[in-house]
This record gives structure tokens, C-alpha cells and sequence, in this order.
């Protein structure tokens, strides 16, 4: 896997003014870890604006099968999938974190959508986010993982601890849990640590290399 394959994070933050975001934010809510934010099936009827925190996007499948689709930082928007096509949610959102978040109702984000000419932006970015998911299942696993934990790094603007299992890494992205496992041995404690329940990575510029992307200063 070479730099090419690493997909830049896109942000509705980055989208627009400090003033929009601002207005958009205005009405914070927080959320402790493991709340589920938005429920798969539900109908579209409002979006969130993520201020703070890290989220997992998680869709479940026919069979009950369970994916680790994404995870979102903040500057994120999150549902807005649903209001585009007008069916029920297509996954849900869970807080990996302490999360502070802003409901905006549906029709105060079509409007924000139009006064800020972002009906482009958002197709670039829900384009960007399916480039982001199918580069998950890329490469070796040991390069899967690398890139899902620089993925993580980077959403979560700096972070390096997390609220993960294995498991959730292996749904992620799409292998065994024991297959992680190993991968996780291969990279080594000075490298990723991992416990019950978190994964903490130790060395950001390791993981880089293991994918040929040079460090960035």
C-alpha cells in the first residue's frame, strides 16, 4: 500500500465560516461513551453536527451481522445520508468517547445547506467517505490496520487512545479477530498497545512507514 492509498479526512468544519459553524452548533448536547446517537432504520429527521469527541458508524446487517463501517471526529456531520434519499437511517452511531453534539432539524439543514452552496461539497464528501471504506479492506492486514489506526489518529485530530476491542478492528476491517490479534503482535508494544477494551498507539510515524507514507513534521 503506497501514500496513494491513503484517503485525506474531509470536514464539514472545514467547509465553512467560524460564524456558520458557530450558528449550526449553537445548541450543544453531551454524551457520555457507548450512547447510541442515531438508530439504523429511523427516519431521516434530523442531522448532527459533532463538536467533540469520536463516534463508530456500525450497520447491521440481514443476518444480524455486525460492521464497522466508519469512524467520525469532530467537525463531522453525521445522518445527513438519510435526508438525502428520504429512507430510514442506514446504520447506526455510537459515541467512542465523552461527545459534545448538535441536533439540527432537517429543514434548519437544508437551509444551511443552500445558504452555504453545499449541495457540491456534500457529494465530494459522501464520495470521499466511500473511498475511506473500501481502502479498509486494502493490502495486507497488517497494512489494514495500520491504516485504520492512522485513520483513527487523524479523525480524532491527535488522539492515540481509544475505546476499541479487537473485534470491533476485525469488523472493521473485514478479517478474523485472531488475524488482528497477530498483526497486533507483529507491530509490537513500542508500537500499539493493546488492552480490554482500548487500543492505544505509541508510535504514529511506525504505522506510517508501514504503508510508505512519509512523516509528516
Amino acid at each position: 500500500m503506497s501514500e496513494d492509498n491513503v484517503v485525506p479526512v474531509r470536514i464539514l468544519r472545514d467547509m465553512v465560516s467560524n460564524d456558520a459553524w458557530a450558528g449550526l452548533t449553537r445548541c450543544p448536547r453531551t454524551y457520555q461513551p457507548d450512547r447510541r446517537l442515531l438508530e439504523q432504520g429511523t427516519p431521516g429527521t434530523f442531522v448532527l453536527a459533532l463538536i467533540s469527541g469520536l463516534v463508530k458508524v456500525i450497520r447491521r446487517d440481514r443476518d444480524g451481522a455486525e460492521r464497522l463501517l466508519a469512524f467520525r471526529g469532530p467537525g463531522e456531520i453525521l445522518g445527513e445520508m438519510a435526508l438525502q434519499h428520504g429512507a430510514g437511517r442506514l446504520a447506526d452511531v455510537w459515541t467512542m468517547s465523552v461527545c459534545k453534539v448538535s441536533w439540527v432539524p432537517a429543514e434548519d439543514f437544508r437551509r444551511f445547506v443552500d445558504d452555504h452552496k453545499l449541495t457540491g461539497p456534500l457529494v465530494e464528501l459522501a464520495v470521499n467517505r466511500l473511498m475511506v471504506q473500501t481502502t479498509a479492506h486494502d493490502g495486507a492486514v497488517l497494512e489494514r490496520l495500520a491504516t485504520a489506526l492512522l485513520r483513527l489518529v487523524e479523525v480524532s485530530q491527535g488522539q492515540l487512545s481509544f475505546s476499541l476491542t479487537r473485534q470491533e478492528l476485525a469488523q472493521h476491517i473485514g478479517v478474523g479477530r485472531k488475524a488482528v490479534a497477530k498483526a497486533l503482535e507483529q507491530l509490537g508494544p513500542e508500537c500499539v498497545q493493546g488492552g480490554k477494551g482500548h487500543i492505544t498507539v505509541i508510535d504514529v510515524a511506525a504505522l506510517r512507514a508501514i504503508l510508505g507514507v512519509s512523516v509528516q513534521t
